[in-house]
């Protein structure tokens, strides 16, 4: 939110997609901490959200599940966001799903992934991730596989996972839940 409200001068757009039980989440939070952002939430009926979305520079900020992005990905087409964020980013683990197509379909100039499961989760997963935000950053899949996951997890290669954590380290920031719990509110 403080990225958004520091870029809101430009007037471009930009996007959150995440699970339907977020949505209003973010706009409550958006508005909470920076009213000044006007916020589109794409809801209701197909044509309702046609039309929402074509009307998409209207707002500074649309937000979106990965459920309705699915249904309504040829809608985007040709529209380009600021910023767009994966929020709850294991919702494309598999890179596979429509729900990770749609999402690395969308056009925009920067894109962040939030998530608090890839560390734990499988190497397959974090390619996935790392795909949306920075494509081919590692390899193409089957590289990716190749070099990386098979040595790691089929062979327990500490070379192989120690060019892995070297390749993503710059690109994550991760917190744990003792480090942030005091400053959490009850």
């Amino acid at each position: 939110i403080a990225l958004l409200s520091s870029d809101i001068k430009n007037k471009n757009t930009s996007i959150v997609v995440c699970p339907s039980s977020l949505v209003l989440n973010w706009k409550a939070e958006v508005e909470k901490w920076c009213p000044k952002i006007k916020v589109g939430i794409i809801k209701g009926s197909v044509e309702t959200r046609k039309e929402l979305i074509n009307d998409y520079k209207k707002y500074d900020l649309l937000v979106t599940s990965y459920d309705l992005l699915k249904r309504d990905v040829l809608e985007y087409e040709g529209k380009n966001f600021k910023y767009i964020i994966a929020d709850e980013a294991q919702y494309i683990k598999n890179f596979t799903t429509q729900n990770a197509t749609a999402l690395k379909s969308l056009e925009g100039e920067t894109r962040f992934a939030l998530t608090g499961t890839p560390i734990e989760n499988s190497v397959s997963e974090l390619w996935s991730i790392f795909d949306f935000i920075m494509p081919g950053y590692l390899y193409t899949y089957s590289k990716f596989k190749k070099k990386l996951e098979t040595p790691i997890l089929q062979e327990e290669d500490k070379q192989a996972l120690q060019r892995l954590k070297t390749l993503i380290n710059p690109f994550i920031l991760r917190r744990n839940k003792k480090d942030v719990l005091k400053d959490l509110p009850e």
